[in-house]
């Protein structure tokens, strides 16, 4: 299970499976990740790379159970070395080594 935090909305829980991608599980369950404060790595504008892993507009504040999402690959670390508990929906599975638990997450963190 996840629970998603936004701002001015109270907390919600959702159910994702092993193997499921992040950004897709939370946005077939409504859930928003479009940050629209993000700044794409590769041009420093804004813009949805469509989970290219370029944007950072889908990235999330893992709050608790990152042991449950696999480790981040280089790119990843470096687009988000200085917010080191982020990471990009996109590139985030769950149920990483099929442990199951709760994931609690921010969404839009940049907007906290």
């Amino acid at each position: 299970q996840q629970q998603q935090q936004q701002q001015q909305q109270k907390d919600e829980t959702i159910q994702l499976y092993a193997g499921e991608n992040l950004r897709l599980g939370m946005l077939v369950r409504g859930v928003t990740l479009n940050d629209p404060l993000a700044k794409r790595f590769d041009t420093k504008s804004g813009g949805n790379c469509g989970a290219g892993g370029l944007c950072r507009t889908c990235a999330v504040s893992v709050l608790r159970g990152g042991e449950l999402l696999n480790p981040q690959k280089v790119a990843e670390k470096q687009m988000l070395q200085d917010n080191p508990r982020w990471r990009l929906g996109c590139k985030a599975f769950v149920g990483y080594g099929m442990k199951e638990g709760e994931i609690s997450i921010q969404v839009n963190p940049r907007q906290w």
